[in-house]
């Protein structure tokens, strides 16, 4: 795997904003890949008058699928977002682990593959609104899946096979009140510390932190605020459930001082998902020893993936990628060379042994698998 190859497509792919309308961006990959056997597939999301759509080759004869997503979070701040740029081995860039630097790793491993054989063994799909609650993308694709289709979910993972994915509860809390004089505010409810001080209750009692992911209220009267918003995310451990945690957090608003001024309001949820350890999960295992040289360490991803609407309907999924997850969606968000090129031969070797011997983990399905 040629590094400058990688870079200068992880460069094309940052250069192409796709925060909100991935027209251009899918655009671009069927033109970049003409060989291949795209199929467009709306996903009912209109952005900017624009109909939004996943791109796939899905196809029997090649039941193994590579998904990722091609859309990426806002700026969030970052200055020049889609101007890439390489300091020593980092490219940064808006997407750049998450995951243009990985799409660009699956494009240059199938370029390659196609030039050296004439074929690609694996079918590919290219989903959009990822980073986005409705998912659309993968929501639509999942329903031209079946038990027969393993599906691995390009993410950054550190190298990690991960066979596991961590599940969460999304929810809001509105407080409410009658302004008052804000001199006595410690005499009458005010929204934004009654929130405060039910966020420690339920860190308390969940025995672990709850990610707050906006806080709003107050104004720049001398007065309590009427209203306060929280919106927060705790994550769920293997074996717990989010119904569970909801009744905690309903039970919790039903105690005075919080049950005459606070309401909830869930908005997502996922459980923990085990994938197990498949037959796509072991030629993956394969490939990545082959590739790298050493035997992969397994893990379970902290955060929501496509993968989720993929079992729902019978696949079986693995996640992996090279690449930290904690730079994704910051202002600093970058890919290494190295993990670019590690991307792209695993890739590449896992083409070759599913091309050598087709289909070969088909028989034998783990029974213990959704």
């Amino acid at each position: 795997m040629d590094p400058q190859a990688l870079v200068e497509e992880a460069r094309r792919l940052i250069a192409i904003p796709s925060h909100e309308d991935c027209t251009s961006i899918q655009t671009y990959l069927a033109e970049r890949l003409p060989f291949l056997p795209w199929q467009r597939q709306e996903v009912g999301k209109t952005v900017q008058g624009r109909p939004q759509f996943n791109l796939h080759t899905l196809s029997p004869e090649r039941p193994f699928v590579i998904n990722t997503h091609v859309d990426t979070v806002p700026p969030l701040g970052m200055p020049e977002p889609f101007t890439p740029r390489l300091k020593e081995d980092r490219l940064f860039g808006r997407g750049a682990v998450d995951t243009k630097g990985l799409l660009a790793a699956l494009i240059v491993a199938v370029e390659a593959f196609y030039h050296d054989h004439g074929t690609v063994p694996v079918s590919l799909a290219l989903t959009v609104d990822e980073e986005s609650t409705t998912a659309a993308g993968s929501a639509t694709l999942a329903s031209l899946l079946a038990p027969t289709n393993y599906v691995l979910v390009l993410e950054p993972t550190q190298g990690r096979i991960c066979t596991r994915q961590a599940g969460s509860l999304e929810f809001e809390w509105h407080a409410y009140s009658t302004p008052r004089h804000a001199a006595l505010f410690h005499e009458v409810p005010h929204p934004i510390r009654l929130l405060v001080s039910l966020l420690h209750a339920t860190e308390t009692a969940l025995q672990r932190p709850v990610n707050v992911l906006l806080f709003q209220g107050g104004w720049e009267h001398y007065a309590t605020p009427r209203h306060a918003r929280l919106l927060a995310e705790v994550i769920l451990e293997p074996g717990e459930t989010w119904e569970q945690v909801e009744r905690q957090l309903q039970a919790l608003i039903r105690r005075p001082p919080y049950h005459e001024h606070v309401q909830y309001r869930r908005v997502d949820s996922e459980n923990p998902i085990d994938f197990g350890h498949h037959p796509g999960v072991e030629v993956l295992a394969k490939a990545y020893q082959q590739a790298v040289g050493v035997t992969p360490t397994f893990d379970s991803i902290p955060s929501w993936t496509d993968a989720a609407n993929f079992v729902k309907v019978g696949a079986a999924c693995v996640i992996f990628g090279f690449g930290d997850l904690a730079r994704a969606h910051s202002d600093e968000e970058y890919i290494t060379v190295n993990e670019l090129v590690w991307t792209a031969r695993v890739l590449y070797t896992l083409f070759t042994i599913l091309s050598h011997s087709p289909h070969p983990f088909w028989v034998g399905r783990n029974p213990s698998r959704r």
